[in-house]
């Protein structure tokens, strides 16, 4: 069996476990990076998010079985959704990646919004506005601070505060249409859905601190899986997830955004690919995703086969450049589970951990710090540690 791979990211983790069951593999490695691409039979870079017909051409050509896209950001996603149209329509080769239709109404922040409403799932108050007249009336209604969203972005990019009426002009000054929703004080978390004919399995939630004023963004933060939340609260998360999942059919992979509200969790977003969490859900479930795809595509999955081996798990950002040396360094460290260098605003890369207990996972967190000399993320996941988050009743 020869299989194309979309996106390279994780590919490390699926790679061994394709080998072993003797299935050759093409991957289109899609980031500026070559990464990961010495783990495949044969491999192609690729750095366009939008051109399908290419990848169709490539598919046809190198005579593959079948296609798993495991790729971001989210516009490529609406690319895959294209060759998955395309090639099983018109070729009959399964793609393993969201139906185009899914995806048209996941990377659309407005689209997403009427879906959620339609289907009465818990929501974020918002609407999309075409000019600062509209966005003053809304701002009438519910007050400010209001958050001000690109209608075609995600991962946070674009996203502003408007604290008063100025700010809310001076953002119609860039743009002519923008998502504005109320702000939503509260913790803010990350669920990680597998989902496959039918068959859906939630991962535990990730923490990712509160939201805030700064705009700073989730992966510049220090989180925790699995949340500081009680046992009953963990599975509110993850049933409200699995639910918006199944109900949009978003596949292999998706993840939610929630923010919990003095109303009650109220949804963020839906993210139809791997999140910036993945490392995270994993470390803390015991699941590897990137196998549970191939599963799938070998039709030998289903949620209840997995069990969780549960984990303390925290995400650590790196603030300053690192010399190899450190990064090697690193990558001995015990509880060590992923390292990632990606550039953002205000940091430089992250680093994932794992253990059996808190006191271990903080033990892992100190050595990090004194490696990354950033002593404030180890001061910052040693007061979470013992900290049980108090959320409104759902």
């Amino acid at each position: 069996m020869k299989i194309m791979v979309i996106g390279n990211v994780g590919f490390d983790l699926m790679a061994p476990y394709l080998r072993k069951r003797g299935i050759k593999t093409l991957l289109i490695a899609t980031t500026s990076q070559p990464l990961n691409m010495e783990y495949a039979d044969k491999a192609y870079p690729f750095y366009s998010d939008t051109d399908y017909m290419t990848l169709v051409e490539l598919a046809l050509k190198e005579k593959v079985d079948a296609v798993i896209s495991i790729a971001g950001p989210d516009i490529a996603n609406l690319r895959d959704g294209y060759v998955k149209d395309i090639l099983e329509k018109k070729f009959g080769i399964p793609v393993l990646a969201n139906p185009l239709e899914s995806v048209k109404i996941a990377v659309n922040k407005e689209k997403t919004k009427w879906f959620l409403k339609q289907h009465k799932f818990p929501v974020t108050e918002g609407q999309v506005v075409h000019s600062a007249f509209e966005a003053f009336k809304f701002a009438d209604r519910y007050g400010y601070p209001l958050v001000l969203k690109q209608i075609d972005q995600a991962g946070g990019t674009g996203m502003r505060i408007a604290k008063n009426q100025a700010d809310l002009k001076k953002a119609f000054t860039k743009s002519n249409r923008l998502l504005v929703e109320k702000y939503t004080a509260g913790p803010e978390f990350s669920v990680e859905v597998l989902n496959y004919g039918g068959k859906t399995l939630p991962l535990l939630p990730v923490f990712k601190g509160y939201t805030n004023h700064q705009c700073l963004h989730p992966m510049e933060r220090v989180k925790l899986a699995p949340a500081p939340l009680a046992e009953t609260n963990i599975a509110k998360l993850r049933a409200l997830a699995r639910d918006v999942i199944r109900t949009l059919d978003i596949q292999p992979t998706g993840d939610i955004d929630i923010v919990w509200s003095e109303d009650g969790p109220r949804i963020l977003e839906i993210n139809p690919r791997f999140g910036g969490v993945t490392a995270l859900s994993m470390a803390a479930s015991g699941i590897i995703s990137y196998h549970a795809i191939v599963d799938m595509l070998l039709n030998r999955w289903t949620s209840t086969n997995y069990r969780f081996d549960r984990h303390y798990a925290a995400d650590m950002p790196i603030f300053k450049d690192m010399a190899i040396e450190n990064v090697k360094r690193l990558l001995v460290v015990d509880g060590v589970f992923r390292v990632k260098l990606q550039k953002l605003s205000q940091t430089t890369g992250r680093i994932a951990i794992k253990a059996k207990t808190m006191n271990e996972l903080l033990d892992a967190a100190k050595q990090i710090a004194d490696i990354c000399d950033c002593p404030s993320c180890y001061l910052e996941l040693r007061e979470l540690a013992p900290e049980r988050l108090k959320v409104a009743a759902a």
